[in-house]
């Protein structure tokens, strides 16, 4: 079933939040490690950001300044964090603007202690449903072939796998 037509529901409230480019930029300089981000609200924990998270956010950021100069504010295709119960345990959000067809991708990562309990599905979920709302006509995701778990989370939120093993859903026909 489309990812617009069900609800995916954890014992968790997760929620995303924009990732300001001041916090963006600054966990680029370096000015934000693991486990130095006491005070920052929401709560982060302890083993964000990880390593994938500051590569798709440098990617993401250095995309849009080569299409459209300095960033000055969020894009609309931008990252989010993922918010559950209130700290931060990772990020999910779109790798580039909509293509011709109206296509985006999306990534995604979870910190290692909250992985396998749904909350990369439910994140996956609300993305979607932002694309479908930003005006997106197809999200694809990509995941090592090994990466079962991620390949699960796609599949799970209505995805299906290409014959060139990138996944993609459509938006739903109205």
């Amino acid at each position: 079933m489309a990812a617009s037509h069900r609800r995916l529901s954890t014992a968790y409230d997760v929620r995303l939040m924009p990732l300001s480019l001041t916090m963006a930029r600054r966990m680029l300089a370096g000015g934000l490690q693991v486990g130095s981000v006491e005070d920052l609200q929401p709560a982060w924990h302890p083993e964000y950001p990880l390593p994938d998270s500051l590569d798709a956010i440098a990617m993401v950021m250095a995309a849009h300044e080569a299409m459209t100069g300095p960033v000055q504010q969020p894009p609309t295709w931008w990252i989010h964090q993922i918010v559950v119960n209130g700290v931060v345990v990772g990020d999910i959000g779109f790798l580039s603007q909509p293509g011709p067809e109206k296509a985006v991708e999306i990534g995604y990562t979870v910190v290692p202690a909250w992985r396998g309990r749904g909350v990369a599905s439910r994140a996956c979920d609300l993305i979607v449903q932002q694309a479908w709302q930003d005006g997106a006509e197809i999200v694809v995701a990509e995941t090592d072939h090994d990466n079962v778990a991620s390949q699960a989370v796609l599949l799970g939120n209505g995805f299906r796998r290409q014959p060139d093993g990138v996944f993609m859903i459509k938006r739903p026909e109205k």
